[in-house]
């Protein structure tokens, strides 16, 4: 019985030696449980990785959220993740996989190269680059998943072996409380380490099925944020990209056209400045629940950013998308109350149809030409791309790239109008006019090539050559008569300009009181006082102002009597037609009666029959211009050059 009793005692002393041996084992692993698992590093990389991915598509965006700063910032960080990959716990996971591998590989790579390269990528670059990145998401989600997985796996067994070791080792302390106490006390210690590590384990496992759940939503929610806008919810530029591709290649194996349009608010700037960018956001936020109502199972719409919307759709003909616009339009276009306040908002809309062109990027830039060719025109139109429209930008890109010639080649000459007295028919002045002797074209009037000189910033040059010749060629005359020169709104914002002029009146030696400036009204409406303190500047030395084209833009009494003008020149538009409407007659004849009010003179430009001269007098018209009395020439009268 003793020999029984001690060959028991013995098994068990083996048997619990070997549990305890066990039960430290399993207390190691579930300890290496405790600290960062290969999941944990796999989720910290790709979460880092989808993270960089929104901040560079915000940066490539072209908007002011994200700076280059901020870009680089997270490509260090996804840097030092990729190191992590090379060493440790997780650099061994993905060494045990050539998937893996394969896919570290590929990570390195593109860190490496936009290492190398984002300073230097432009922002198309940027969106094309974006697009191999995403490429990599699915797979480093399945990378997470599968580590995920693969520590759930361990935890599982370690806790199923464990839980037989309990029932093993409970039923052995029963009969260790038979045999002795002390191995009872044993059993019973042991017990208590056993159901320690057990819970443990469940603990464990219940925070790692926790954060597997977080890392789903996050990842669910990262996705969401990527592709849709933070203001109205609406699918954003990327998803823009994104669809626009997947509709053309299935468009283009059904062979149907697909219709891109892009729209953006009137004048949206005005809402902003008048009732505040709250209010615009709530303004956009309503227009987006607008467009989203009108979705159909053919179309979707996007805010692209700022206020500018996108539409895309698939099988319409033109007559069906001018219409689908207009809809649109009209829609869009109805009162809005935004803070008890009722606000009236248009679109205009630029269409294109994928009939020849499936490319994505010249799609949205047609659409995009022809969206600028409706603004053109005014509010709420719609334009339907036009080849002419492409033409006519390759032309202005060609003329920027002749002006930078015709600059050093010195191929601007000036022309000279009349300007007489509407009563005695005596030559007041001359105004001074542009004209490009162009090389190919042969001589361009200022209507083809000043706005391009405006939005390339060689308006000041071209601008400060005009009035150098202008002034020698008046001060040649023999007779004291004015010189007239046109101002665009851009000379008018440098703080230059003023001394500019005194430095040509100097150099040349023009009295001020001989140089009138003519300046456009929408000149003066900016939101800049710059204009307005200019002019007065120049009023102080002598120099005389004129408001060009009045009656086309936004004048008031209090702003033309802030500046007093020395002349209010009438627009031909309602010379043209004071023959014949009374509207136009009625209107002239105001600005004549406003413009005595304020002491200043009357100049009527183009006119051409001696019956709008006859009306012109009888309204009081002071001074007059136009083709009667004679075209731009290159010379003045000889009577005002001889004495």
């Amino acid at each position: 019985m003793n020999r029984i009793l001690v060959g028991i005692i013995f098994s068990l002393f083996i048997t619990t030696g070997y549990i305890a041996f066990l039960v430290y084992d399993r207390q190691q692993e579930l300890q290496k449980l405790t600290h960062y698992t290969e999941s944990w590093s796999v989720a910290q990389l790709v979460s880092e990785y989808y993270r960089f991915e929104s901040w560079l598509g915000l940066y490539a965006t072209d908007t002011d959220e994200v700076t280059i700063d901020q870009a680089r910032m997270r490509l260090e960080i996804m840097l030092s993740q990729g190191e992590l990959m090379k060493g440790g716990d997780l650099g061994r996971y993905i060494e045990s996989d050539k998937t893996h591998q394969a896919l570290a590989a590929r990570l390195e790579e593109i860190l490496s190269y936009l290492d190398s390269h984002l300073e230097k990528m432009s922002h198309a670059e940027l969106k094309k680059y974006l697009a191999d990145m995403h490429l990599l998401d699915a797979p480093l989600s399945q990378l997470s998943s599968s580590a995920l997985t693969k520590d759930i796996n361990t935890i599982n067994e370690s806790n199923r072996k464990i839980q037989i070791l309990y029932y093993i080792y409970s039923a052995l302390s029963l009969l260790l409380v038979i045999l002795s106490f002390i191995l009872g006390f044993l059993m019973i210690y042991q017990n208590k380490n056993i159901l320690k590590a057990h819970m443990q384990v469940k603990s464990l496992a219940d925070e790692l099925q926790i954060s597997k759940e977080k890392l789903q939503i996050q990842n669910a929610k990262l996705e969401y944020d990527v592709y849709h806008d933070s203001l109205t919810g609406m699918k954003n530029r990327l998803f823009f990209w994104d669809d626009l591709s997947k509709i053309n290649l299935q468009a283009d194996k059904n062979h149907i056209p697909v219709t891109v349009m892009l729209f953006d608010l009137d004048r949206f700037k005005e809402v902003n400045d008048t009732y505040g960018h709250d209010a615009g956001d709530l303004l956009l936020n309503q227009v987006s629940r607008r467009l989203t109502s009108m979705s159909s199972a053919t179309d979707t719409f996007y805010r692209l950013g700022g206020d500018e919307f996108a539409l895309l759709s698939s099988g319409l003909t033109e007559t069906a998308a001018v219409s689908r616009a207009k809809e649109i339009s009209n829609h869009i276009s109805q009162p809005y109350t935004i803070n008890n306040q009722l606000i009236k908002i248009a679109t205009c809309v630029g269409i294109v149809l994928s009939d020849n062109e499936r490319r994505s990027d010249y799609l949205y830039k047609f659409a995009d030409l022809a969206l600028y060719e409706a603004k053109k025109e005014g509010s709420q139109q719609i334009k339907v791309f036009r080849q002419w429209m492409l033409q006519k930008l390759q032309e202005s890109r060609t003329l920027e790239h002749d002006m930078a010639l015709a600059l050093d080649n010195n191929e601007f000459v000036v022309y000279y109008q009349p300007i007489v007295d509407s009563f005695s028919n005596e030559i007041y002045g001359y105004e001074a006019l542009i004209r490009w002797k162009h090389p190919v074209r042969g001589i361009l009037s200022p209507d083809s090539f000043i706005s391009v000189a405006e939005k390339t910033g060689k308006i000041n040059e071209i601008g400060k050559i005009v009035l150098e010749i202008a002034c020698r060629e008046a001060v040649s005359w023999a007779v004291p008569a004015r010189i007239s020169v046109n101002v665009s709104p851009i000379q008018l914002g440098s703080k230059s300009f003023t001394t500019m002029v005194q430095s040509i009146l100097k150099e040349t030696g023009l009295p001020a009181n001989r140089l009138e400036l003519e300046v456009t009204e929408s000149s003066l409406f900016s939101d800049s006082n710059m204009p307005i303190s200019i002019l007065k500047k120049l009023r102080s030395l002598g120099v005389k102002i004129s408001i060009d084209d009045f009656g086309t833009g936004y004048s008031s009494l209090s702003r033309l009597s802030e500046l007093n003008f020395d002349k209010i020149k009438i627009d031909k538009s309602f010379v043209n037609s004071i023959s014949t409407q009374n509207e136009a007659l009625n209107i002239v004849k105001l600005i004549t009666g406003m413009a005595k009010s304020l002491n200043m003179r009357v100049i009527a430009e183009g006119v051409e029959t001696e019956e709008q001269l006859e009306r012109l007098q009888v309204l009081g018209c002071d001074l007059v211009q136009g083709y009667l009395f004679g075209k731009p020439q290159p010379e003045v009268n000889k009577v005002i050059r001889c004495s």
